[in-house]
């Protein structure tokens, strides 16, 4: 079996499914068994998955979590989550990465996030009879296991798919929220998104804006756009996503979020603006920027 033990927002869970199905498709459609403990009384995260129709997976049962290896890696995990620094000097990035590759050699592989290095994925790994994996996975090397289509997502869009598929309809999405005063994100600027929409603008004819955020109240208070815009409410972050992806082209935060919707877009000829910064540590990479993104001052 496959243990996904998935945290994060929608977007970093489709990062994680992703991989999760990629490896599992090496091991023969092996079960893909989700561990979602992580979102037990965390109020502004939840479990989205569920809201799309992707085969082969299933919530951990009792059963599965009273099982010996279950319980041992799972500790390990929790340990080592405890140990990890938020510091990404070379020192802690080697004593990270020593962890994880002890972890490895037990079937438990973990791929950082922000600040975490990452670690190779032995190949001995999908020999395993169960492997635990645990971790973003944002790295070019899980590029080919991002192909997760939402053409089968179970969220009624046909009426905001008939209002948006005439136009040029532009997603904005401003990240605020938890990353308002976090150092491993900086909240990108006004002057960001006003270059990016004048960018957008200065292209697009009779462009709209449509304008995403987890704040959309202090967006209103606090930004003046100088072009059409729409203020979107949705609260669902499933049918927000798809949402987004029906626009024809982004504007986006350093987030994984409005990273999704871009990619899950069917405009061949779409363009996107992204901050030139993803981290707030300028020396941690995101390495999943595109060649044919418009970057610009975050």
């Amino acid at each position: 079996m496959i243990v996904l033990f998935l945290e994060g927002g929608l977007g970093n869970q489709l990062f994680q499914y992703a991989a999760a199905r990629t490896l599992s498709k090496l091991r023969e459609n092996d079960d893909i068994i989700i561990d979602t403990d992580f979102y037990k009384g965390f109020g502004d995260r939840r479990y989205e998955l569920n809201k799309f129709r992707f085969s082969g997976i299933r919530i951990a049962s009792e059963k599965d979590k009273q099982k010996m290896k279950y319980r041992i890696a799972k500790k390990k995990i929790d340990a080592y989550r405890q140990r990890i620094t938020p510091s990404s000097g070379d020192d802690n990035r080697n004593l990270n990465n020593f962890y994880k590759s002890i972890l490895a050699k037990q079937g438990i592989y973990i791929c950082g996030g922000t600040v975490i290095g990452d670690t190779r994925l032995p190949l001995n790994l999908i020999k395993r009879k169960d492997i635990f994996l645990y971790g973003y996975f944002q790295h070019p090397r899980f590029r080919q296991n991002i192909q997760v289509k939402l053409k089968n997502v179970s969220v009624d869009m046909k009426l905001w798919e008939k209002d948006i598929i005439y136009g040029e309809h532009i997603c904005v999405h401003i990240r605020l929220g938890d990353y308002v005063n976090n150092d491993d994100y900086e909240v990108c600027t006004k002057e960001y998104y006003y270059s990016a929409i004048e960018y957008i603008a200065s292209i697009v004819k009779n462009p709209v804006f449509h304008i995403f955020s987890d704040d959309i109240e202090t967006i209103k208070k606090e930004f003046q756009f100088a072009y059409p815009v729409v203020y979107e409410n949705e609260k669902a972050a499933s049918k927000c996503l798809v949402k987004m992806s029906l626009c024809k082209h982004f504007v986006i935060s350093n987030s994984t979020f409005s990273w999704w919707a871009q990619r899950l877009s069917k405009n061949k000829n779409k363009i996107v603006v992204a901050p030139g910064k993803w981290y707030g540590d300028e020396s941690i990479p995101f390495y999943l920027y595109d060649k044919a993104w418009i970057i610009m001052k975050p």
